[in-house]
């Protein structure tokens, strides 16, 4: 999978599967954040009640998660 391909499905992925994980996050909180984690841990701790390090522990294994199986569909 080229780096372009694999950008393009990135990008058109990533905003299901964070709504397939955290389902208390609406659309508008998922566009605002979907490229940004920083945003996306913001949006967690204020969603789910998560301290700062639960969120970012969430969030660092839902990016590797997404990002193996990207890489065994390639």
């Amino acid at each position: 999978m080229t780096h372009a391909t694999f950008e393009w499905h990135r990008s058109r992925l990533l905003p299901g599967e964070i709504q397939n994980r955290w389902k208390q996050l609406t659309t508008s909180d998922i566009e605002e954040c979907s490229a940004d984690r920083t945003k996306l841990i913001g949006m967690l701790q204020a969603r789910y009640g998560f301290a700062k390090r639960r969120a970012e522990k969430e969030v660092e294994h839902f990016f590797g998660q997404f990002l193996d199986r990207l890489r065994m569909a390639a």
